[in-house]
């Protein structure tokens, strides 16, 4: 497991991850091919917020239940609280400090967000329980 900070683009927001960083999953829904984000989840134990918690607005559509968490000042998306996975944190892997994608060698899975609850329901029936 390593430790992994990040920010948003001006740097007010930062934040700190603990993860292996083996995937990360790209949406087309909506907001997140708008958003280009790249997303590699984590639970809250994981996750600490460094400094910017006083810069951080929140963005909530649909169902309200997904909360995407942006920077109030360069309007970055570092993170956000996912619809499937609420209790999780989503980390937007553009905004980890240091991490060059090609370099790593991360997977890159798409998920049809488009079409969230088929594509939902055909993840869930991929899981072994």
């Amino acid at each position: 497991m390593k430790t992994y900070t990040g920010s948003c683009h001006c740097g007010a927001v930062r934040f700190e991850i603990e993860t292996d960083l083996t995937g990360v999953t790209e949406c087309n829904c909506s907001i997140c091919a708008k958003k280009g984000a790249l997303h590699h989840r984590v639970p809250p134990e994981r996750f600490k917020l460094l400094s910017g918690g006083e810069s951080i607005g929140l963005y909530q559509f649909g169902t309200k239940t997904a909360k995407h968490w942006f920077c109030q000042y360069c309007g970055i998306h570092p993170f956000s609280n996912p619809r499937s996975a609420p209790e999780m944190f989503s980390i937007n892997v553009r905004c980890l400090d240091d991490l060059d994608l090609g370099e790593a060698g991360i997977e890159v899975k798409q998920f049809d967000g488009r079409n969230y609850e088929r594509a939902l329901e055909e993840l869930r029936a991929k899981k072994p329980e």
